[in-house]
């Protein structure tokens, strides 16, 4: 079996808390000790198998950058994510503002964008999380436009259809196979909002 040394180990902190605890060597025990007056070669003499080498050695954590799937490998995503988070955010307190001033089904279709919106934003900070570590989620307040709502409506109408065209971008520029499909997913969510809000214009 292949034997590697031990990076990063007081030899004799070591063999004196090794012999403490194991004063008798074992057959079925990886590591290996010289007896007790024999010379130490400090490159060679306190080995581990290779396989087990990395669970030995501590300090070493795995960074998760063989991970392709929402890991560190992700990171260059970052800014973009949070971007995505802030809008889809801001989205969502606007549908809020915009339901309350919608009569009957119009509304409550608002009310139900708004619920995906928010949706949306959980999505995206829990990629964030899963490739930083970090959990992003700002504040954000109540959204009120002073635009009639017709008007408002149609600003809507547009942004919705500009955020599924930069879902369907990201997707397509993304190595990460998790963040395409999320992105993807995105895409065509916002296009549907498209469609609902030309209805919710055609009922008023």
């Amino acid at each position: 079996m292949e034997q590697t040394s031990i990076p990063g180990v007081d030899r004799e902190v070591f063999e004196r808390v090794w012999r403490r605890v194991m004063p008798v060597e074992r057959g079925d025990c990886p590591f290996t000790l010289p007896a007790e007056g024999e010379a130490a070669v400090e490159e060679t003499a306190l080995t581990v198998p290779a396989a087990e080498a990395r669970i030995v050695t501590l300090g070493q954590a795995d960074e998760g950058h063989d991970i392709q799937c929402l890991g560190p490998a992700s990171a260059a995503y970052g800014a973009s994510l949070q971007g995505y988070i802030d809008d889809e955010l801001s989205d969502w307190r606007s549908y809020q503002a915009l339901a309350r001033r919608t009569p009957g089904g119009g509304g409550r279709a608002l009310a139900a964008i708004a619920a995906d919106e928010r949706r949306h934003a959980k999505k995206l900070s829990t990629a964030y999380f899963l490739i930083s570590g970090v959990r992003y989620w700002p504040e954000v307040r109540s959204s009120q436009t002073a635009a009639p709502l017709h008007a408002a409506l149609r600003e809507r109408f547009w942004a919705e259809q500009r955020g599924a065209a930069a879902y369907q971008a990201a997707a397509a520029e993304t190595a990460d196979p998790c963040l395409k499909e999320l992105f993807s997913e995105l895409a065509g969510e916002e296009e549907a909002h498209v469609w609902t809000i030309r209805g919710v214009l055609e009922q008023l």
